[in-house]
């Protein structure tokens, strides 16, 4: 694959994955990069080593994602994750159009989508939180489970007791 190829393969990647400035940023990056590696090698082993452009693509879109929140603009989505067996996605396409076909009696029901853009110390953060709530859960109920017993107890045998006491004397 040629530099040029290589580049081309990128840009159609990412094209209504990114903004423009953002592809325009990768290209170049990928540009300076093949070039410099190049001064006295082969320009293709060096294309040849940086892999697939869809992958690199993937990796780059899911990188943004994550710094910068999802984007999504339609149906241009998918064209990072064609099947590596085809080379022009029409297999991609076809599956989709059948699916597409096949579920349109249930574009009725309700839809729910959820997209995480939170980061790993975020997620930690909340899972510590959870815990924490969980914890001071479990030892209030101890406590009050312990004065319960320690003076609820005594208070509802004593009150029974006068009840009793009383009950009888009316008699």
């Amino acid at each position: 694959m040629t530099k040029t190829e290589f580049k081309d393969g990128l840009r159609t990647a990412l094209t209504g994955e990114l903004p423009d400035a953002e592809i325009e940023n990768n290209i170049r990056f990928y540009d300076d990069y093949i070039r410099t590696k190049s001064v006295g090698n082969n320009e293709e082993d060096i294309v040849g080593q940086l892999g697939e452009p869809r992958l690199i693509a993937k990796t780059i879109i899911d990188t943004y994602q994550i710094t910068n929140g999802p984007i999504y603009n339609g149906s241009k989505h998918e064209g990072a994750y064609q099947d590596a067996h085809t080379t022009d996605g029409n297999a991609y396409e076809d599956d989709r159009s059948n699916y597409d076909n096949k579920s349109k009696d249930y574009e009725r029901g309700f839809k729910v989508q959820i997209h995480s853009s939170l980061t790993w110390y975020q997620k930690l953060l909340i899972v510590i939180i959870a815990i924490i709530l969980i914890s001071l859960f479990l030892i209030i109920g101890r406590v009050l489970f312990q004065l319960f017993f320690r003076i609820g107890i005594p208070l509802i045998v004593v009150y029974l007791g006068y009840r009793l006491i009383t009950d009888n004397l009316k008699r």
